[in-house]
């Protein structure tokens, strides 16, 4: 099937106007990895991608940059397509600062940080061969994260029940307002949500988020190093919920409170939403390399507890948490 076809077939079936905008275009630099790489993103395991900023600028097409909203046809080494991709999440950062969460995302090797720069680096670099620009740790990479729209011949899940991991940007500005503001209304804990109740100016919270995941910062500043993940619902944009994932840990974080914490938005609760951000997080701690993990949550606390039980976690011990005067409830999982 051509990408017209698919396309139509696609804007036919999900009531979109056929002369809706898309590209059709194939990963990779040769017959084998696009084939690959196509199949990664119909498995589920790849929902990201990567090009050179600076190529668009040498070749004067600033103007072609994805888009939050694009529609791309996949096509695979016969030029056959394979499926409707859509970009929920773009945005333009150092090579060197590129965060762990993007690496994962594209779904490649063990999905680390690590593979993902000696895969790429090669990658840029070629790109840039005949321009006047070096590739170097300070060359601009354009980030997208995407969503699968349509596979032909195959059910996807539905779209009231399938959720976005998405980084902190202000393109979500007005739903981590949103988020914010009904925590507060019900005097809701802000686990998993790093600053955003100290920090009513969202830009302020989104910097400080995307500081946090930069692989580039010294831990030693803050004695420890994250990703803040936006958990949003597909159907309707809506901040569902939001986590924090931890891949390096301070003092605290080891004896009490462990590498994952996350809240459900007051009026979403009670919809197995906790249970799949925790699986989330779970598979995006093993490109770190991590065997088990430690998770936390108040005796008290049933709905978290039952998140943490139903992902495999094992009870470890009750200890003390004296800044807080609270007891917290310590659970393993090994991945």
């Amino acid at each position: 099937m051509t990408d017209k076809e698919l396309w139509a077939e696609f804007c036919s079936k999900k009531n979109i106007d056929s002369n809706t905008p898309y590209e059709a275009w194939s990963f990779g630099g040769n017959d084998e990895e696009a084939d690959r790489l196509a199949e990664l993103v119909v498995e589920g395991r790849k929902f990201g991608t990567a090009s050179s900023y600076d190529e668009y600028v040498m070749e004067d097409a600033l103007d072609e940059i994805p888009k939050v909203g694009d529609y791309s046809v996949i096509l695979n080494s016969n030029d056959e397509a394979v499926c409707v991709i859509r970009d929920y999440d773009v945005y333009v950062r150092a090579f060197g600062e590129v965060p762990p969460f993007h690496a994962y995302a594209e779904g490649e090797g063990d999905r680390s940080l690590a593979y993902w720069r000696d895969v790429h680096a090669d990658f840029f670099k070629e790109c840039l061969e005949e321009t006047d620009m070096p590739f170097n740790q300070e060359s601009r990479i354009v980030c997208e994260k995407f969503c699968v729209e349509y596979i032909l011949g195959k059910e996807l899940p539905n779209e009231e029940e399938e959720l976005l991991f998405v980084e902190p940007s202000m393109d979500f500005a007005e739903e981590i307002a949103a988020y914010r503001q009904e925590m507060l209304e019900a005097e809701s804990s802000f686990d998993g949500c790093f600053s955003m109740k100290r920090m009513p100016d969202i830009k302020e919270f989104v910097e400080y988020c995307i500081g946090w995941a930069n692989p580039g910062r010294d831990v030693d500043v803050y004695g420890a190093r994250g990703t803040v993940l936006l958990v949003i619902r597909k159907s309707d944009g809506k901040m569902v919920g939001c986590m924090q994932v931890h891949d390096v840990l301070n003092e605290r974080m080891k004896k009490y409170t462990g590498h994952v914490g996350y809240s459900v938005r007051p009026s979403e609760r009670g919809k197995g939403y906790a249970k799949k951000m925790l699986t989330q997080a779970l598979d995006f701690l093993t490109s770190f390399g991590f065997e088990e993990i430690f998770v936390s949550c108040l005796p008290e606390n049933e709905a978290s507890k039952k998140t943490i039980l139903s992902n495999g976690g094992e009870y470890v011990e009750t200890v003390f948490l004296d800044e807080d005067n609270v007891n917290l409830e310590r659970y393993r999982i090994k991945l």
